[in-house]
């Protein structure tokens, strides 16, 4: 015997499963729900409407902020492409100048080398 209490069933103390709709008239008069099985539940019906509100609204001033601070980070790295782009234009313009200076330069070291060079040899056939 105490081997059949310990056995599993079905059954269920305290439970009472719900009764035809065809046996009763109304579901409203004997205070039960209806009898389909897979009726939808709101998932939300156990919390007040208040505080699903306030979450909503709480949930709405997130997205604002964090809409806010994208938008910020947004504009702050457009302006430092544009620093970064006109720094680079300037450094290439630079080089550019320095690039031609030192052609110049090497221009006109060699054309002394040669001026010296030849006026050596100017001198050498001259005595």
């Amino acid at each position: 015997m105490a081997e059949q209490s310990n056995r599993w069933s079905w059954n269920i103390t305290g439970f009472e499963p719900w009764k035809s709709t065809s046996t009763s008239p109304s579901p409203e008069q004997n205070d039960q729900k209806p009898s389909t099985p897979f009726a939808r539940r709101n998932s939300t019906s156990s919390v007040p409407s208040h505080s699903m509100a306030s979450k909503v609204e709480e949930l709405r001033d997130k997205v604002k902020l964090a809409r806010n601070d994208y938008l910020q980070l947004r504009q702050e790295a457009s302006e430092l492409q544009e620093y970064s782009n006109a720094k680079l234009d300037r450094v290439t313009r630079y080089l550019g100048v320095l690039a031609e200076k030192a052609h110049k330069l090497g221009n006109t070291y060699l054309a002394h080398l040669w001026s010296i060079r030849y006026s050596a040899m100017f001198d050498i056939c001259l005595f």
